[in-house]
């Protein structure tokens, strides 16, 4: 039980964070600039690993662990958060919230995920089965790096955008 709970509480930070970068404190602090598409693909994003989590609980518990229900949530945990996310990048590349070249970060994230997917099923795919194991290392590798180049990668540059001054802004001087 302390493992679900630790779970839920990493699932809402991240959601929470998502979603203050979805509607930001002010229009301008939004990194879709409060556009509808993307705040809801961000919502989406934020949202999916908390209606995962109590998915698969409830699937567990209840008489629906027939194998159709699970391959159908196979596919939905594949399609959902990757059709979001997309449509999350594709719409802070667009937006003129976040400044040139760091709009294209998330596209740039995305990248990564789907090579560090599809790294593994090539492998997969060209090996015998009972070499794969060898490969466990390496499978193991991808998924961290792709993890932290997501949410620690973005996160720092994040950070770093929001710290510096806005060129709009104009300095104001005291009058001696």
């Amino acid at each position: 039980m302390g493992s679900d709970t630790i779970r839920i509480v990493i699932d809402l930070i991240f959601a929470a964070s998502i979603l203050l970068f979805a509607f930001g404190l002010s229009r301008d602090a939004s990194v879709v600039g409060r556009k509808p598409l993307g705040v809801t693909a961000m919502t989406v994003v934020a949202l999916w690993p908390l209606a995962e989590f109590a998915a698969t609980r409830l699937f567990a518990l209840g008489p629906l662990t027939d194998e159709t229900v699970w391959r159908v949530h196979g596919y939905l945990a594949l399609i959902v958060p990757a059709a979001a996310g997309l449509v999350a990048a594709v719409q802070i590349a667009r937006s003129d919230e976040v400044p040139q070249p760091w709009r294209w970060a998330p596209m740039w994230v995305l990248g990564g995920y789907l090579v560090t997917w599809a790294i593994p099923q090539i492998i997969f795919v060209t090996e015998r089965p009972e070499s794969i194991q060898a490969f466990a290392d390496l499978f193991q590798l991808l998924g961290a790096l792709a993890a932290l180049a997501g949410t620690l990668g973005l996160g720092i540059v994040a950070l770093v955008l929001a710290a510096r001054q806005r060129p709009e802004s104009v300095e104001v001087y005291r009058s001696p």
